[in-house]
């Protein structure tokens, strides 16, 4: 353990700090570290000085803008509470039986799971060394001493609104009254557990965004966590019944994460049945959902033409060309790199590996009008993909920029909602359709499942040869 804010590493002595939970969104850091560039651990120990206290002052001063400031400090203090409550059991026990080797190092495990509250070390080794080793009465003045340097410690580092609370749930963790069971440091390890998963970064960014406007509403309404409160607050929501579900799975994947991972809630609500399902959704008979529309052949010419002729829009003008000549996504389009340029079975074909789904890597050949747009790509290119983007987004996503390009040239041409980018993977669909081209071939060539385990589980699929002569029906630019 890290005993005094010190690492060895490769030799060299390294300071570091934990970020307290309740600043972490604001620092955008759990810990800091700093090389000290030295080797002797007493030269380390004056060079760290004012890195923890540069570090300390940066916690203080996000404190003043952390958001639910006092109830983090409330459950900070409960947390750390329990902490201590919890040593102290233990360490009465060992102390009981003799076994002081035993309670010391219950002592440094404290020290440890209280680190994110940027505990003085050196203020607590001293207390360690001075009752090491000596019989159950100085264990008891040890476990007084080392409780109250603790707990001073704690509220030094949480710096609270309102001190006598605080105090109080640092001596008692019965005190502590959670508002909502959707607490901030249960979000923050909700997000953790998420990131860890590998679940995509957007979709984490939403579920907190959805999971804390829900911890307002309940405590602003003074609510309990239940079915009862789940539905009243989507009958406060103005939006379609898609978004309402997406609510409640966001909920519902907080709620499942906190009754497995963590003890206190699910000891709180182990019998209580999950509030964020079985929820009914009125659907309104006679109404279609509205669903885009395709563009036609002219449709089309005239988005091109147009791209065309603006100034700087050639990368636009060609993701259109692509898109209506492959039927793929914006973003698989903007995925694809010159080494996707692939031959299969003598067939010049793109190799869409970036899709939303696992039926979305497939081989879709080359139209024969693609030809000279492809080679000028593939020579022109700066890096590794084929159409430049300006920069990708902050999830990774290259088509940002080029599908609000897109957005802005629909609407000066008077296209509605309705017609999107999209909108030509459902013209390549249809024309294709019109063609006469079996639906297992189209399915093959735009990725979607056929719905047959024959032929999604068994079938290679079409070979490039057939795409192809599918594809070549079809005359746009």
């Amino acid at each position: 353990m890290a005993s005094d804010n010190l690492i060895l590493r490769g030799g060299n002595w390294y300071v570091r700090l934990s970020v307290p939970a309740d600043v972490r969104p604001i620092l955008n850091r759990r810990e800091y570290t700093a090389s000290l560039k030295t080797g002797s651990k007493q030269e380390a120990q004056r060079l760290k000085l004012p890195f923890l206290s540069a570090w300390r002052d940066a916690i203080a001063e996000a404190r003043g803008f952390a958001p639910d400031r006092a109830e983090s400090q409330r459950e900070g203090a409960y947390l750390a509470s329990q902490a201590i409550e919890t040593y102290l059991n233990e360490s009465v026990r060992l102390s009981a039986l003799g076994k002081t080797k035993e309670a010391n190092e219950a002592s440094f495990e404290l020290v440890k799971e209280l680190d994110s509250f940027g505990l003085d070390y050196e203020a607590v080794l001293p207390l360690v060394q001075k009752y090491q080793g000596g019989d159950i009465a100085d264990w008891v003045g040890f476990q007084k001493e080392l409780t109250e340097l603790l707990q001073g410690q704690v509220v030094a580092s949480i710096n609270p609104i309102d001190p006598a609370e605080v105090g109080q749930i640092l001596k008692d963790p019965s005190h502590y009254r959670a508002k909502s069971p959707i607490t901030v440091t249960r979000l923050d390890a909700f997000e953790d557990y998420q990131r860890r998963r590998g679940v995509v970064a957007k979709t984490v960014d939403t579920q907190l965004s959805r999971l804390k406007k829900l911890k307002a509403w309940l405590e602003e309404n003074q609510r309990e966590l239940n079915h009862e409160s789940i539905e009243a607050y989507l009958d406060t929501l103005n939006c379609a019944t898609k978004t309402k579900k997406n609510q409640l799975f966001a909920g519902n994947s907080f709620w499942k994460w906190a009754i497995k991972k963590d003890k206190t809630f699910k000891q709180q609500h182990q019998n209580q049945a999950n509030p964020f399902e079985k929820h009914d959704f009125e659907e309104i008979r006679g109404v279609r959902k509205k669903e885009r529309k395709a563009f036609t052949v002219a449709d089309i010419q005239r988005l091109y033409e147009s791209a065309k002729a603006q100034n700087k829009r050639q990368n636009l003008a060609d993701l259109i060309m692509l898109g209506a000549y492959t039927g793929a996504r914006i973003e698989e389009l903007c995925q694809l790199k010159v080494t996707d340029i692939v031959e299969e079975d003598g067939v010049d074909c793109f190799y869409i590996s970036n899709g939303k789904n696992e039926n979305a890597e497939r081989i879709v050949p080359v139209h024969n009008d693609l030809k000279p747009l492809v080679r000028r790509l593939t020579k022109d290119a700066n890096g590794e993909f084929l159409i430049s983007a300006s920069c990708r987004n902050k999830y990774g996503k290259r088509s940002d920029s080029l599908s609000k390009q897109f957005g802005r040239l629909k609407r000066d041409l008077g296209y509605g909602p309705d017609h999107v980018f999209h909108s030509l993977r459902k013209s390549f669909i249809t024309f294709l359709q019109n063609n006469d081209v079996p639906g297992l071939t189209i399915a093959s060539i735009v990725g979607h499942e056929t719905g047959t385990i024959t032929f999604d589980v068994y079938s290679a699929g079409p070979s490039p040869r057939q795409k192809l002569k599918a594809i070549s029906t079809l005359k746009i630019l």
